[in-house]
């Protein structure tokens, strides 16, 4: 396999074709790869190998053998098998999707803290503040939503879920900008009970986006809860900084079929939270289910955590360990996918050698260590003391850890760990340099535009041609209206066009936090403008002085 060099921002891209799968990367070690870079390189940038896999969405199995020093019969001496489903999901249009959309939001004091160690970083609330702004005005109109803020008591914005229209959006943008982390401790339980006790929306499944910084008293019961609604709903969360529970933010999601992200360091709490609005819009695969084909003297034990729905875009990986006798001449499995999409259901085969290859790293085995771990380990306070046995006995046979070993370092000469004092070191932290404060004004700056746009966008993803816009745009109400080339069309499709321009003009970096609201705004405009489109995105352009009409609109 060849591939070749591009150069994009100043990093240096390898682009290339490559016919084998994830699984086959795994399962085979001696795989190689020959990269011809352009001529004059100079190896002073970073080199990024793109490969673009064949196939992607075809299910796939690989097995690998078990350490030969291990029983038999125990998790590293069986041989593992992993399965990857990977289903080909069509896009749903944004703005034709449906769903009641509600948000948890934790508001307790502790919110009040920086995003993370960074001079002038931004506090909690008003990262959390400024997601649900982009949230609200990236949903579709007609679908229903609520936000709720918990702490040691809990509030709503409306008694119950609403449909989404210019006049309920608004009230909902104005009632955020007044939220303060003043509700105390962190008991998330009530709130979860009083939303799952509201009545369903027909034709509006629940999809439930929960954000939280801390500990909560009782993760087990919580994830319980949450169990016990599964069927009706969704769970989108998000771990905000390192206090957040891993337990609670993996354990809520995971038995759902939603995902879990954590929000530390520079992490941007907006890019995390419309990636998972991007997934909650799109329709998912549900009632999934897996059954083997296998000669009589073998059997699958299935170690990773039940799994019924996935999102567009989502991979589901199954651990299994193959129990019994493994054949010792060529035979093979198979492993039938049966599932429902949109009422219908499929199923997918895919058949397998049962001929494993050795892998001296047994990464199959300890990725399958790692998701039984996850599912028993529910922190110190929450696993059972069987439950604690077991991660240990576990994290010990594969060298994965746990919340209840670590790595000891050992003096091989001695065969004795290494001890010593706890010493302190000073890490000196970091001082800002000019320039760099500098850089930062100026982001700030872009990014206060950034909101300011967003907050004057309408339900229906336009923007009205007015002196807040002018200012926006850096420059005057006059200007604008002269440049306009369709003088007796509505005034807000050429805002819009000059709207839409801005963003990807200033904003590109951050587009993935606008990209849905660009999108109701690209399909209003549409609607309203046709045939226009061409002529308004050119004038824009020039009024904006940008070099380079930017490639949207689907022009």
């Amino acid at each position: 396999m060849v591939a070749t060099i591009t150069s994009q921002h100043g990093i240096e891209r390898v682009q290339s074709n490559c016919s084998l799968s994830p699984l086959q990367y795994l399962a085979d070690d001696k795989t190689s790869v020959q990269v011809s870079l352009a001529e004059g390189h100079k190896f002073d940038r970073d080199v990024e190998l793109l490969i673009y896999y064949n196939e992607v969405h075809s299910p796939s199995v690989a097995v690998e053998m078990g350490m030969q020093d291990m029983k038999p019969d125990s998790l590293m001496g069986a041989p593992s098998a992993m399965v990857s489903f990977y289903p080909d999901v069509p896009e749903v249009e944004a703005t034709k999707a449906c769903g009641e959309f509600v948000f948890l939001m934790d508001r307790s004091g502790s919110m009040e803290s920086p995003m993370n160690n960074q001079i002038d970083s931004q506090l909690r609330i008003e990262a959390a503040k400024e997601t649900l702004l982009l949230l609200l005005k990236s949903l579709p109109m007609g679908c229903y939503f609520n936000i709720y803020g918990f702490g040691s008591s809990f509030e709503k914005i409306f008694p119950e879920s609403v449909k989404y229209t210019q006049e309920t959006m608004e009230e909902a943008v104005e009632r955020v900008k007044d939220l303060e982390a003043d509700l105390g401790g962190t008991e998330i339980l009530k709130p979860l009970r009083k939303i799952y006790k509201a009545p369903s929306i027909p034709g509006h499944p629940l999809q439930l986006f929960v954000f939280t910084d801390g500990e909560v008293s009782d993760t087990f019961t919580v994830i319980n809860e949450v169990l016990f609604n599964s069927k009706k709903h969704r769970c989108f969360s998000f771990g905000i900084g390192e206090g957040a529970s891993t337990s609670l933010i993996k354990g809520i999601a995971r038995v759902t079929g939603g995902t879990a992200e954590f929000i530390i360091g520079k992490d941007r709490m907006q890019t995390k939270a419309l990636g998972s609005l991007k997934l909650a819009l799109n329709s998912s695969v549900d009632d999934i289910s897996l059954s083997w084909d296998l000669p009589p003297c073998l059997s699958a034990c299935i170690l990773s955590p039940k799994q019924t729905a996935i999102c567009r875009g989502q991979r589901l990986i199954i651990y299994a360990q193959l129990t019994g006798t493994m054949p010792q001449e060529e035979s093979s499995g198979e492993v039938c996918f049966k599932y429902t999409f949109k009422g219908r259901s499929l199923e997918n085969r895919v058949t397998f050698s049962l001929q494993p290859k050795t892998n001296a790293s047994f990464t199959i085995h300890r990725l399958a260590a790692k998701s039984l771990i996850q599912t028993k380990d529910l922190g110190f306070h929450e696993t059972s003391e069987r439950a604690k046995k077991d991660v240990a006995s576990i994290s010990i046979q594969s060298g994965v850890l746990s919340s209840f070993t670590a790595f000891l370092a050992i003096n091989k000469e001695l065969s004795q760990p290494v001890r010593g004092p706890v010493t302190q070191r000073e890490i000196p932290r970091p001082v800002m340099s000019t320039s760099h404060r500098s850089y930062k004004v100026k982001l700030c700056f872009r990014e206060n535009l950034l909101m300011q746009l967003i907050s004057r966008q309408k339900g229906n993803g336009s923007w009205e041609l007015d002196e807040d816009l002018a200012k926006i745009l850096r420059t005057n109400l006059e200007d604008i209206m002269t440049a306009n080339p369709v003088k007796d069309g509505d005034p807000s499709t050429w805002a819009t066009v000059l709207a839409v321009l801005w963003l990807h003009a200033n904003s590109e970096d951050l587009k993935c936090e606008w990209e849905l609201l660009e999108r109701k705004a690209v399909a209003w405009l549409h609607d309203h403008a046709g045939s226009s489109i061409p002529m308004l995105l050119h004038a824009g352009s020039n009024l904006l002085k940008l070099p380079v009409t930017p490639a949207i609109f689907g022009f």
